[in-house]
C-alpha cells in the first residue's frame, strides 16, 4: 500500500492545509516506511527540517527522496540535503522516470518477496510524505507509468484519496496498493 499524501504542513492549525496535515499523520502512523518527498530545485527549506524531525521521532524506516533534479548535478543536490540527518538522499526525477525503479527497489528492499499472491491491502504500507508541490503525486504516477494522479505547478491538487492497484515494478514482490 503506497499513500501519496497531500502536501504536509504540521504546524497548520485550520483550513484544507489541516486536513492535509491530518491525512499525511494518519498515513505516517500507519506507515510500515516512509517516502520524505524533498525538492532539489527549491533547495532545503525551513519546513523541510521540521518535517525530517517529525519523520525521525517515528522511528521507522525513512528513506529521503530529492525530487526535480532533472538536469541537476545530482551529487550536488544530494549534499545539502545529508543536513536532514535522514539517510543517503536518493536524487530522483519522477516526472522523467529518473530513479524511480532504484527508489522502488530500496524502499521494498526490507520487505520479503511475495510467495503468493497477497490479500487486498497486505504488504507493506508506505506514506510519501513532503511539502506541498514537491512532486509526490508525480511519483506516483512515475510509479504506475501512467498518468493516474492530477499534478499542477499550483500546489494543492491532492486533496481526497483515491485508490489503485497495480503490479510492483520489481519481480516476485506483491501488488502495490496505491492512494493518492
Amino acid at each position: 500500500l503506497v499513500v501519496d499524501t497531500g502536501g504536509f504542513e504540521p504546524t497548520a492549525k485550520e483550513g484544507i492545509l489541516a486536513e492535509m496535515a491530518h491525512q499525511a499523520e494518519a498515513a505516517i502512523a500507519e506507515a510500515d516506511m516512509l517516502l520524505f518527498i524533498v525538492d532539489g530545485r527549491a533547495g532545503l527549506t525551513p519546513q523541510d527540517k521540521g518535517i525530517a524531525e517529525r519523520l525521525r521521532r517515528t522511528g521507522r524506516p525513512l528513506l529521503l527522496v530529492v525530487n526535480k533534479a532533472e538536469g541537476m548535478d545530482r551529487a550536488m543536490i544530494g549534499a545539502e540535503f545529508h543536513e536532514l540527518a535522514s539517510g543517503e538522499p536518493l536524487v530522483i526525477s519522477a516526472a522523467h522516470g529518473e530513479g524511480v525503479r532504484e527508489l522502488v527497489e530500496e524502499a521494498l528492499a526490507p520487505f520479503p518477496e511475495a510467495e503468493e499472491p497477497a490479500e487486498e491491502g497486505a504488504g507493506p504500507r508506505i506514506a510519501v510524505v513532503g511539502r506541498p508541490n514537491v512532486g509526490k503525486s508525480s511519483l506516483l504516477n512515475a510509479l504506475v507509468k501512467q498518468k493516474i494522479a492530477r499534478t499542477s505547478a499550483a500546489p494543492g491538487k491532492t486533496r481526497l484519496a483515491n485508490y489503485y492497484l497495480v503490479e510492483s515494478p520489481i519481480p516476485h514482490h506483491q501488488p502495490l496498493y496505491l492512494v493518492d
